[in-house]
């Protein structure tokens, strides 16, 4: 399924070469402030867990579908994972998680013009397959547990499931030269947890680029537009 979603971001862009569109693309980065999510049908883990710094790397698209339109694609390496610590009578435990994950979130966005920029807002969906899992379990101040967390649907051997799925919403501003910055709410609505616990990642963060135009046209228009007075 991954594959064929990769193909199908490929493809966008060599259907934009074609002529059919207006499309850009260009480099992107930022960072993450990961927090999960734990509950059970007898226990909700309420304020336990911590906010948990990260990054994103990789490359945007944007395809215009109409004046103030597009639709913008992502391919990312992100990173997710969480931390809580946990105090009871004689018994502190506390377990960390740092899950990396290759992403392709899918927005449609909307952008208003304001002379040399535009104001833009989106949102969207992700699908993500994960790539890198570290975790480590301490009672007491003593490693109970640590490495690569078993990743697999199975419920009575497995730590983590492999897919992650969500809904993400965005907001910034990009200037007519390319620049590009917004913040992001990625709300995940799988459960990652193959066991009875249900977890789930909630992402908040702050990306930069540049996108390039990819058409002679597009950097004409862009070009006057960025100078009109």
């Amino acid at each position: 399924m991954f594959k064929k979603l990769f193909l199908s971001f490929i493809a966008i862009v060599v259907i934009s070469q074609l002529g059919f569109a207006q499309f850009r693309m260009g480099p992107i980065g930022g960072l993450n402030f990961n927090r999960q999510v734990f509950k059970s049908n007898t226990y909700r883990y309420n304020d336990l867990f911590t906010t948990k710094l990260a990054l994103n790397l990789g490359l945007i698209t944007d395809l215009t579908i109409g004046k103030n339109i597009s639709l913008q694609s992502e391919l990312l390496y992100t990173q997710r994972g969480g931390n809580f610590k946990s105090e009871r009578v004689n018994i502190t435990e506390e377990y960390d998680a740092k899950l990396g994950y290759v992403s392709l979130p899918v927005t449609l966005v909307g952008k208003l013009d304001v002379k040399g920029a535009y104001l833009i807002a989106g949102a969207g969906a992700y699908l993500e397959k994960m790539i890198i899992s570290r975790h480590s379990f301490s009672s007491n101040g003593v490693n109970i547990e640590s490495g690569p967390l078993r990743v697999g649907t199975n419920m009575y051997t497995d730590q983590i499931q492999p897919w992650n799925a969500g809904v993400k919403l965005k907001a910034g501003f990009e200037l007519k030269k390319g620049m590009y910055c917004v913040a992001f709410y990625d709300i995940g609505t799988a459960d990652l947890n193959p066991q009875f616990t249900v977890a789930r990642n909630k992402t908040f963060g702050v990306q930069m680029g540049y996108i390039f135009s990819l058409t002679e046209e597009d950097r004409y228009n862009r070009f006057e537009s960025f100078y009109e007075f």
